[in-house]
């Protein structure tokens, strides 16, 4: 192939004449033909795809901008046609030029092709073209640097003109492309119908990431419109832009579902199967780039030791050429800059499949929770299951998104290392692994007892937050008796003796791990170093400065690997607790809803009569627990359309749980239940979302005023609503705190009016309200004239006066129906029913006078028309932006904190019982969780430190300096041995350098490395063990009493799920998160100070470059702190409605059931959750955006201190092997 290339340097690739440059045979053959091959290709691919998307409206997307870059494109087209022609004159034959050149041609004018098709058929930059564009540049500007070297400037300057022209132009049009399509066009238009007519406008309201282009996606630029929002004002919820749609829950969980059904399916299932079967691509996806940078990272090594090598030779007879260090230094940022890259594209690829796994495992946990059986609900408490959702998902998420890669990079890292090592130090490497494989079994042992303690820990809290929840429950109960000092005594004794006790012991085990994590790289780095000096200093010469501070780099690679990877293992263990806890609840006992034979019912058909079965529970045994005895026997009752039936019976006599065998609620034994058509159901103990009054009553059905107010009417809630300072709108408070034990009761009754059912099952709904209000409900709702006349109706009460006005009467005793018949066949057979009324009469004769007594002055309602087929219709969820947060019911009937009524009010009582509600200003009165705004004062900062204790806080900060100072003189002592060891005595035992033995410098090095890790083992022991653990003992005493002594005023308007948030999320993050991150901050911060000290005296001249460095990290600092506090907070204040949701689902489950309202509270609980991702998603992608120009920044210190190297040694003739590898070594620990 000689005759291709018409340059007498050949194919190269490196020309012998030019320093670090290509010969133009490689150029032109390779790279051009190349990258114009590879874009004719994707071109091709993608016109393809693109024909198949619908074509975007001209008057959208033919803007100006876009016919610039349509002309740049045409610019370049011609540029490269010239420089075509210009070539082919010189060459008149085939060749490496001509083909390049001409396929470039042809590359251009598809591109030009590309550009209209992609304007006009997509909404974002074209990947391909800005590849393509990219790349053309960097070889485009290549070929110029050579044509200048090789004088083509005076030589051929029309090839050097068109070069330049091209180059402009590409340069011009990738800018152009970079550019975001302006979404606001797309925004406006999407509800002109002239403009898009039917289709959808697809481009309308995509999220910044999705339409960020690569290079913004590479770098999260797509970020920085959301940070300059948040420098200028503090965020808020509207300004965080809605989920991708693989993150939206509905679509995350769809797959996640299907192959767990898949596992339950199977003998043994498993979590992580489901999961890695859903997400095992995008975990892949981030163990890609992870593999890209581990192998990158190992590159810098080997320049490093040219760089030395070339530092070292260059007053000698083997100097290189300058450009060659120049060569090196800029490599050496070239590839930390791919390095930071993959980096934080494996950690963003680990976030998406953090998120997408929690929004799995949370909806699956709320899922599950809808169908949880009577056996199951008694083996998971509430507050164990609330930790299944914040702490479980939580730590199996972060596990299999950020630690699981450790498992196989860690090792990887590991080898590679010793390789490198090997071929720097030869043999003498293997006594470092000896170390390490000493260090395994003793990590796999505290492993172990990590995991058990960690088991342990996780019963603990959730013993606590059980307590803890209970007390929240009976709050009122504890402050009429003035038990609260009892209760923080017993919750207490849980926190303190033992949750905060095994926590000291994982911190005393912690000490232990940072210590041996901390001085393995010292013992590896001191038995090599210390083995090659004494007996293999001649394979590869004495311990110079190149050989030092290569294995240096090396070890300190080695450092993380070593030191993060032993604790994968307990984290890897951690997880497998959490994921074997919710597998457990995942597989538990569900309510068996075939046990309930339900069909549907069409009241309109003409085939339907009003003797229509639609309750029938024939021979039916039920129980409440799998392995308790029949509460139930033969049971035998039917319910007929325009029937109501009465159960009857003494306390205890199986009443309710005859309705929740019908409702399916209880285990079935033998026999059968049938219901036909949709179910309203009124519990014994009324169920109170906090939410409006009104949205309690519509519970998710559409709004019908009409029909809304004779509900209104028929329940007597006319008047309580007119005293609500919000009307029907006021948030009437989480359990229905704010209401007494009778509107609870009406409100639950007119929720089950309004739902115009078919059948209608009530548990004693007269129970709660004084006798003239039943005496009114009954007339106007449940009578034989009420609304629900031509309804099934089963009405559990113990109301005898009116049994004459039902269709038929069941009497339980002790689980069996004893006497079944109509009041007058009752009357006159005088069996157990006759019996029942004559005792209830005799026992309550005087009491019913004065009852009727008073209902004489009642006020008149509105008669009240019954449900008719004209008022009925098809039962819609509203749209399904219902409820707010809220927590479970509690037993209470009656309100016992009633407040002071005015004496106008007490006049207007009419039929209603006192209306028990708190004066409210407006119409809400649970309060909105408040999120601060403004950066954190510093006072809570000195706040966590006295509580610390400030002699605590005092020792840890003298470890942590002396634990760096140590690192430091370590790393110096090192720089020293290697500079003074300029020859070797071979044969000598104790062998010598200029001054001192070689066993002299191993015993100060050792020395330093060992009082290093016992510092760093002493700063760990007295954070895990002293400071946090009196920190969060007194967080969560303060918190504790303060919470208890709080009126109840405090417990009206605070969901409970908020409170527990607190003691159960926030706390852990006190406990274990707030440590791991003190530490983290403060290490961190040491090593970059010590890094730039070292750097400062090694290369002086980078003090001053460091200036604007930190102007640079100051701004982007603030940018980011002014932005993530906010979106942190919101994440926090969007999380605790999720838990509110979930435990008042727990809470009313049996009625929410009942209504089969199930998918509208899963769709509740996703849209709360997709609130919440919203802040948590933007918060990570803010942190990437962080992360990756922090790493950017060390990225320049590194080549500032490479090239002020080289120039120092170009113009001053003065450098230092020793020092600059010192320098480099810290410059490169700093990215």
């Amino acid at each position: 192939m000689g005759y291709l290339c018409p340059s007498g340097e050949g194919w190269g690739p490196l020309s012998p004449d030019r320093p670090v440059d290509f010969t133009t045979c490689f150029q032109h053959g390779a790279l051009v033909t190349g990258l114009n091959a590879l874009f004719l290709l994707a071109a091709a691919v993608r016109v393809r795809k693109l024909k198949g998307t619908p074509a975007l409206p001209s008057a959208i997307v033919a803007g100006s901008a876009f016919w610039v870059k349509l002309t740049l494109a045409v610019a370049a087209l011609f540029a490269s046609t010239a420089e075509f022609v210009a070539v082919a004159g010189q060459f008149p034959y085939v060749c490496a030029y001509t083909i390049s050149l001409g396929l470039q041609t042809v590359a251009v004018i598809a591109a030009v092709h590309l550009h209209y098709k992609e304007q006009f058929h997509n909404c974002i930059a074209s990947t391909p073209l800005l590849l393509f564009w990219f790349a053309t540049v960097l070889v485009s500007l290549m070929r110029l640097r050579t044509s200048v070297t090789l004088d083509f400037v005076d030589k051929q300057p029309a090839l050097v003109i068109s070069n330049t022209l091209f180059l402009v132009a590409a340069l011009a049009t990738l800018a152009l492309e970079c550019q975001p399509k302006p979404q606001a066009l797309y925004e406006l238009a999407d509800d002109d119908d002239s403009i898009f007519g039917e289709d959808d406008n697809r481009c309308a309201f995509m999220s910044p990431e999705e339409r960020a282009n690569i290079f913004s996606a590479l770098t999260f630029s797509w970020m920085t419109p959301l940070l300059e929002k948040g420098f200028c004002k503090p965020l808020e919820m509207q300004d965080t832009w809605e989920l991708s749609q693989q993150y939206r829950p509905d679509i995350a969980t769809a797959e996640f579902q299907r192959n767990w059904q898949r596992e339950l399916r199977g003998s043994s299932p498993s979590l992580f199967r489901a999961t890695m079967r859903t997400y095992g691509f995008s975990w892949a996806l981030g163990g890609f780039y992870k593999l890209v940078k581990d192998l990158v990272s190992f590159l810098n090594p080997i320049l490093l030791s040219r760089l030395i090598g070339f530092v070292s030779k260059y007053n000698t007879a083997e100097a290189e050429p300058i450009e060659n260090g120049y060569f090196y230094a800029l490599s050496m940022f070239v590839v930390a800059s791919v390095q930071t890259l993959a980096f934080q594209q494996h950690w963003s690829q680990n976030q998406h499949v953090n998120c997408l796994m929690k929004i799995s495992y949370t909806t699956a946990i709320y899922r599950k929770t809808m169908a949880l059986s009577n056996d199951t609900r008694q083996q998971f408490n509430i507050g164990g299951i609330v930790t299944h959702m914040s702490v479980d998902s939580q730590r199996v998420a972060d596990f299999t998104a950020n630690f699981s890669h450790h498992l196989w990079s860690s090792p990887l890292q590991i080898i590679l290392a010793m390789v490198l090592l090997y071929q720097t130090l030869g043999w003498t490497t293997f006594a470092g692994v000896l170390a390490m494989l000493i260090s395994i079994p003793v990590s796999a042992r505290l492993s172990r007892s990590m995991r058990a303690l960690n088991k342990l820990l996780m019963g603990y809290r959730d013993q606590r937050m059980k307590i803890m929840d209970e007390v929240l429950s009976g709050i009122k109960i504890i402050k009429l008796y003035a038990w609260e000092l009892s209760f923080v005594k017993r919750i207490n004794e849980v926190r303190v003796k033992l949750e905060l006790a095994t926590i000291r012991r994982y911190g005393m085990l912690q000490a232990v791990f940072s210590f041996i994590t901390t001085l393995l790289p010292f013992v590896v780095s001191f038995s090599t170093f210390g083995l090659y000096s004494l007996a293999d200093n001649v394979s590869h010469g004495p311990l110079t400065p190149q050989l030092v501070f290569v294995a240096l780099t090396l070890f300190n690679m080695l450092r993380f690997p070593l030191s993060f990877g032993p604790m994968v293992v307990p984290a890897l263990l951690e997880s497998m607790v959490s994921s074997r806890r919710i597998c457990d609840f995942l597989t538990s006992g569900e309510i068996d809803f075939a046990d309930i034979d339900r069909q549907p019912y069409d009241r309109d058909s003409p085939s339907t009569r009003t003797d229509d079965v639609l309750v029938s529970v024939k021979a039916g045994s039920f129980k409440w627990l799998s392995n308790d005895e029949p509460a139930l026997t033969d049971i035998n009752i039917e319910c007929r359309r325009e029937e109501l039936v009465a159960v009857i019976g003494r306390v205890g006599s199986g009443k309710t749980s005859l309705v929740s065998a019908i409702l399916g609620e209880m285990v079935k034994c033998a026999g059968s239940v049938s219901i036909r058509g949709s179910v309203a159901y009124v519990p014994q103990q009324a169920w109170i979302m906090n939410a409006t009054l009104r949205d309690n009553i519509l519970f998710g059905s559409r709004y019908n005023q009409d029909f809304y107010d004779r509900v209104i009417e028929a329940c007597a809630l006319r008047q309580d609503i007119d005293m609500l300072p919000g009307g029907d709108m006021t948030e009437i408070g989480e359990k229905g705190i704010n209401l007494s034990g009778g509107q609870r009761a009406r409100v639950s009754l007119a929720r089950a009016v309004y739902a115009r059912a078919d059948v209608y099952i009530l548990d004693d709904p007269l129970a709660a309200v004084d006798a003239h209000v039943g005496k009114h409900i009954f007339t106007h709702v449940l009578g034989p004239q009420g609304m629900l006349k031509s309804r099934a109706r089963i009405l559990v009460t113990n109301a005898v006066q009116y049994l004459n006005c039902v269709s038929s009467i069941s009497m339980l005793r002790e689980g069996k129906i004893v006497e079944q018949d109509t009041f007058a066949q009752a009357m006159s057979k005088q069996g157990e029913i006759f019996e029942f009324i004559h005792r209830y009469i005799d026992g309550h004769v005087s009491r019913a006078g004065s009852d009727n007594s008073n209902t004489a002055s009642d006020t008149e309602y509105y008669e009240d028309e019954p449900i008719t087929d004209e008022t009925d219709g098809p039962i819609v969820p509203a749209a399904i932006a219902v409820g707010r947060s809220s927590t479970k019911q509690t037993l209470g009937r009656a309100s016992i904190g009633s407040v002071h009524i005015p004496r106008a009010a007490r006049g207007q009582r009419a039929t209603q019982d006192a209306p028990d509600m708190l004066a409210v200003d407006s119409g809400r009165t649970m309060t909105t969780e408040v999120c601060r705004q403004g950066k954190v004062d510093w006072s809570i900062y000195s706040t966590y430190v006295k509580a610390s204790g400030l002699t605590n806080s005092l020792i840890f900060a003298l470890a942590l300096l002396a634990a760096s100072v140590s690192n430091v003189c370590a790393n110096m002592w090192l720089k020293h041995w290697a500079s003074s060891n300029d020859q070797t005595d071979v044969f000598g035992f104790f062998l010598s350098t200029k001054v001192h033995t070689v066993f002299y410098y191993l015993f100060i090095y050792g020395g330093l490395g060992l009082l290093g890790a016992s510092m760093s083992s002493l700063q760990s022991l007295l954070l895990w063990t002293r400071c946090s653990i009196r920190a969060s003992t007194k967080i969560h005493q303060n918190m504790l009493i303060g919470v208890l002594r709080s009126p109840m005023a405090f417990f009206d308007v605070t969901p409970l799920g908020r409170i527990l948030n607190r003691f159960s999320s926030d706390l852990q993050r006190c406990d274990e998160m707030l440590p791991r991150s003190v530490s983290g901050m403060v290490n961190t911060m040491v090593s970059v100070i010590s890094a730039i000290a070292v750097i400062g005296f090694s290369t002086p001249m980078m003090l001053v470059l460091m200036l604007p460095l930190a102007f640079v990290y100051r701004y982007l600092q603030q940018c980011y702190l002014s932005s993530s506090r906010e979106l942190r907070r919101l994440d926090s204040t969007t999380r605790s409605p999720i838990f509110a949701h979930f435990q008042e689902s727990i809470g009313g489950v049996s009625t929410i059931r009942a209504y089969s309202q199930q998918p509208r509270f899963i769709y509740e609980n996703e849209n709360r959750l997709e609130k919440n991702m919203r802040a948590y998603f933007t918060y990570l992608s803010l942190n990437r955006w962080l992360s990756l120009r922090l790493e950017t920044l060390g990225n320049v210190v590194m080549l500032g201190t490479t090239l002020l190297a080289i120039v120092s040694l170009q113009y001053l003739g003065f450098g230092d092997a020793g020092l600059v590898g010192l320098a480099v070594t810290y410059a490169l620990d700093f990215t």
